[in-house]
This record gives structure tokens, C-alpha cells and sequence, in this order.
């Protein structure tokens, strides 16, 4: 967006290119004249490219506002000013805590069928459907307490936004193929002061040889799969389905080394709060097909 400054002060705005009269010369502009100038032919005929400062937030939490536009005579600029304040706390958190039924709602709705059949035919509940609904309620239960227990807004948007997990670098590789690395044992996974947190998502890959086939996996594990850090050490971790959240997070037996490849690869996508923490059907620790 661009100001047309005359006299001193700002006359009007162009947030795309346009044909115009300049109110003073009574010269006319053709509409691609814009994008057709030098940053110096619109300098001098009084053109200030917009520049913004400050930053919104999440619509959710904040109510997002601007300033009308500043003009700076000794900067040479046209500035707009972004900002946010926070929503009122109790409106935040009686939405959240809606959302929060609903999403538990839809979650238990696809298998609300299993618990009809036991009441009707006393057929069993298959094992992995009771723990995704236990699961699921587990979740909803540590969400309505901790929005409950949030003290301010912010406090309410952390606990939908992933912290952060390990940057530098955002991911790593080990030697797949080797036992001092992979402990069938123990099913940890050693990374000398790998830096990992509880909770964190990392996805795994067991690379590709030189052809671009992939290497076979680290016993256990799949390629391409998402999984949480569990039970970490300073230099080893372990890796689970589920996370602390859904209260039944365990270890994932570590079968076998890999059958090749020594740069087996955990990038990072952050580590998991409550409130992104719903789980899945899918994952192979509620999945009945697997």
C-alpha cells in the first residue's frame, strides 16, 4: 500500500495500483504507473510506501486492532501500527471450554456404537476402543482443569500452542543399525545429549539408500510415523503412541535393529500441550485393525 503526501500531510492511498490526478501538478497517472516507477520517481511525486509495525495474535484470545496511519515528515515514513489486547478471561475460557466438549464429543461419537452393542448384545467392548474412550475422557478432563486453573488469557493460548522442541538442529540422525545405539532391552534410543523433551513429536525416518529405496526400519518402528518421546535421559529417550496427556503412555518395544542405514533421522515438531493432545483412533495403540 502506498500514502500520496501533499502539502505535509497524507491525501489519499492506494492499495493497488490505479490511475489517478495528482491534486497539485493536475498531472495524470496511468494505472500501472505504480508498478512501472522507480522508488525515486514515486519519491518525488510524494509517494511513501505503508510500512507496518507490531504484530496481531490469535483472534481466539486478543482483539486485533490498528492505528490510522502516521506520517513521519523527518523519516520519510507512513507507518500503521498493529497491536492486540487480550479478551476478557472468563469469555475466553467458556468458549475454550465448549469447544473443548464438542471436540470430545465428536472424538467419542464414532465409537459411541461399541457401547450400544455391549448394552444390547453384552458383546464386548474390544481393549483398544476402551482405551481411546478412557483416553479421550482423560484428555477433556486435564483440559477443563487447566483452563479452569489459567490465570490470564495467555496462559489459556499456551495451552493450545506446541512448545517448542529442539532447534538446533530440528532434527537428528543415529546409526540405526547399531546395538550400542538401539537397546532391544531397554527400548531406548541413545542420542548423547540429544535434547529432546517429554512429550515432543518426533517423526521418524529410516532414510534411503542410494537408489532411493528406504533403509528397513528400526524394529518397532515405522517409517514416516509421528511418535512422543517418552521417558527421556540426558542421552537416551524412548518413544510412545500416546502421550502424557492421555495417561497411558508406555514405551514402544524396540524389536530389532535396523537392517541398514546409519543416519536414521527424529525431526521435531514441537512438544505437545493439553490442548492439542485429542486422541486419535488411528494411532496403533487404540486402532483395531493393527
Amino acid at each position: 500500500m502506498w500514502a500520496l503526501i501533499v502539502d505535509g500531510s497524507i491525501n489519499r492511498f492506494f492499495k493497488v495500483p490505479t490511475a489517478f490526478k495528482h491534486p497539485t501538478t493536475g498531472l495524470q497517472y496511468p494505472r500501472n504507473w505504480l508498478n512501472l516507477a522507480t522508488d525515486s520517481e514515486k519519491s518525488d511525486v510524494g509517494f511513501i510506501e505503508v510500512t507496518y509495525s507490531g504484530a496481531y495474535k490469535d483472534g481466539d484470545y486478543y482483539t486485533n486492532t490498528e492505528s490510522s496511519p502516521v506520517y513521519d515528515a523527518s523519516k520519510g515514513t507512513v507507518v500503521i501500527t498493529k497491536s492486540a489486547s487480550a479478551k476478557v478471561l472468563a469469555d475466553v475460557k467458556a468458549s475454550k471450554l465448549e469447544s473443548a466438549r464438542a471436540i470430545t464429543y465428536q472424538a467419542l461419537l464414532p465409537t459411541d456404537w461399541y457401547v450400544i452393542r455391549k448394552s444390547e448384545h453384552s458383546t464386548a467392548i474390544p481393549a483398544k476402543i476402551v482405551a481411546y474412550r478412557l483416553a479421550t475422557r482423560t484428555v477433556y478432563g486435564k483440559i477443563q482443569t487447566a483452563i479452569t486453573n489459567a490465570s490470564d488469557v495467555d496462559a489459556v493460548a499456551a495451552l493450545y500452542n506446541n512448545a517448542t522442541g529442539i532447534s538446533d538442529p530440528d532434527n537428528f540422525t543415529v546409526d540405526g543399525t547399531s546395538s550400542s545405539v538401539v537397546s532391544t532391552s531397554n527400548n531406548t534410543i541413545t542420542k548423547n545429549g540429544h535434547g529432546l523433551s517429554d512429550d515432543e513429536v518426533v517423526t521418524y525416518s529410516s532414510g534411503v539408500d542410494g537408489s532411493g529405496d528406504p533403509y528397513g526400519a528400526i524394529g518397532g518402528l515405522v517409517d514416516g510415523k509421528s511418535y512422543y518421546v517418552y521417558g527421556k535421559t540426558t542421552n537416551t529417550f524412548k518413544l510412545s503412541h500416546t502421550n502424557s496427556f492421555m495417561g497411558d503412555a508406555a514405551a514402544i518395544s524396540l524389536t530389532d535393529v535396523a537392517s541398514g542405514g546409519t543416519a536414521h533421522t527424529f525431526s521435531s515438531s514441537g512438544v505437545s500441550v493439553v490442548g492439542q493432545s485429542m486422541p486419535s483412533i488411528d494411532i496403533d495403540s487404540y486402532n483395531v485393525s493393527v
